[in-house]
C-alpha cells in the first residue's frame, strides 16, 4: 500500500504488529475475481470489491454511479436487477429531473 511501511521481519513484537496488520486489512477490504473476467487490454485487475459484507461495485449500481457494462460475469443477473431498481427510483445517472436556475 503506498504510504505505510509495516515491518517485514524481526521482534515478536513486529510480527504481531505484522499479523494485526493483515487481520486489520481483511476486515476492511476484500477483493475477489471473477473465474469468467480476465485483466483488461491495458493490464488491469477487474474484481468484486467488498468493504465489510458490502459489495462496493453492486453499491455504484444500486447508487445510479455507474452502469453495468456489457460483458459477462458471474454476479451479471444480480448486477442487472440492482441497475432496474436504481432506473425505477431515478438514482444517480437514471434521474431524468431537469432543473432551470
Amino acid at each position: 500500500m503506498i504510504g505505510v511501511n509495516v515491518p517485514e521481519d524481526g521482534t515478536t513484537q513486529q510480527q504481531a504488529i505484522r499479523d494485526a496488520n493483515s487481520q486489520f486489512n481483511q476486515q476492511l477490504v476484500t477483493v475477489v475475481s471473477d473465474p469468467l473476467v480476465s485483466a483488461t487490454e491495458n493490464g488491469h485487475l477487474q474484481a468484486y470489491v467488498y468493504i465489510g459484507n458490502t459489495m462496493v461495485n453492486t453499491e455504484l449500481i444500486r447508487r445510479g454511479y455507474a452502469r453495468v457494462p456489457d460483458m459477462q460475469f458471474s454476479k451479471r443477473q444480480e448486477f442487472m436487477r440492482k441497475q432496474q431498481q436504481a432506473k425505477q427510483h431515478g438514482y444517480g445517472r437514471w434521474n431524468t429531473t431537469t432543473t432551470t436556475a
